[in-house]
C-alpha cells in the first residue's frame, strides 16, 4: 500500500510541476527501485484509481507554495550577496530530503535557510553599507520596512535610483513577521541532517580505503607468485 500511495504521489507531482511522466514509466521506475524489497506488485489501473483517491483526501486543492519565492523576497530585502542566496537556495533543496516542507510554513523555511549562510559569517552586521543601482529589490515590502527598520532595503528617490542596504541581522529577523522559534527548530534539523550525511559518507570512505587495501594487498600477494 506505501509503495503505491508514493507512486501515485510522484506521478502526481509530476503533473503539478509541469513535468508529467506516463503512468506505465512511472510504474517501471518504482519496479526497477523495489526490485531487491519484494518488487512492486501494482499494475496501471490501481496507481490511476488511487490517484482519485489521492485527490480527494487532498480536497483538490493542487496549489502548492515553494520557500524560493519568499527566498528571493527576503534576500532582496535584506541586500543579501549572491553567493549568500546560492548557498540558502541549496539549504532549501535539501529540506526537501526530510520532513520540514509538512512541519513548517515556506517562508519559514526559506528565513532559516537564509539565516544558516549568514550566521555562518558571524557578527550582528552584514555586508558593507555601500549603495548599488541593481534596482532589483523596488517593490520589495517587508514588516521591518513598513516599520522604517534599518534593515529593510529602501529606495531613497534623492540617491538617483540606488539603493541602501542596511545590515543589522538581529535587528532584522526580530522584525519578520515569523516565529523565531521554528526557525531555531529548522535550523538544528538542518544541522542534524548534514551531521548525519557527513557520518555517513565518512564511513563509506573507509569502506571504500578498507576495500582498497584489500585489492591491494591481493594484488601484492599475486605478484610476490
Amino acid at each position: 500500500m506505501a509503495t503505491q500511495q508514493a507512486t501515485t504521489s510522484g506521478k502526481q507531482e509530476g503533473r503539478l510541476e509541469e513535468s508529467p511522466h506516463h503512468i506505465k514509466s512511472v510504474i517501471a521506475e518504482m519496479k526497477h527501485v523495489t526490485q531487491d524489497k519484494g518488487g512492486f506488485q501494482y499494475e496501471n489501473h490501481k496507481v490511476a484509481e488511487m490517484e482519485f483517491y489521492l485527490l480527494e483526501e487532498l480536497n483538490f486543492n493542487m496549489i502548492v507554495f515553494h520557500p524560493y519565492r519568499a527566498l528571493t523576497t527576503l534576500a532582496q530585502d535584506l541586500g543579501t550577496k549572491n553567493e549568500d542566496v546560492q548557498r540558502a537556495w541549496f539549504i532549501v533543496n535539501d529540506t526537501y530530503k526530510t520532513d520540514m516542507c509538512l512541519l513548517y510554513p515556506p517562508y519559514v523555511i526559506a528565513a532559516a535557510a537564509l539565516y544558516l549562510p549568514i550566521a555562518l559569517k558571524g557578527g550582528g552586521q552584514y555586508g558593507d553599507n555601500s549603495t548599488s543601482n541593481d534596482h532589483s529589490a523596488q517593490g520589495v515590502v517587508t514588516r521591518g520596512a513598513k516599520k522604517g527598520a534599518t534593515s529593510a532595503v529602501t529606495n531613497d528617490a534623492n540617491n538617483n535610483g540606488e539603493t541602501t542596504k542596511v545590515k543589522d541581522i538581529r535587528q532584522w529577523f526580530a522584525l519578520l513577521n515569523v516565529d523565531l522559534d521554528q526557525i531555531i527548530d529548522i535550523v538544528q534539523e538542518i544541522i542534524s541532517l548534514y551531521e548525519v550525511w557527513d557520518e555517513y559518507n565518512k564511513k563509506n570512505q573507509e569502506k571504500h580505503q578498507e576495500k582498497h587495501q584489500e585489492i591491494h594487498g591481493i594484488l601484492q600477494r599475486l605478484l610476490k607468485k
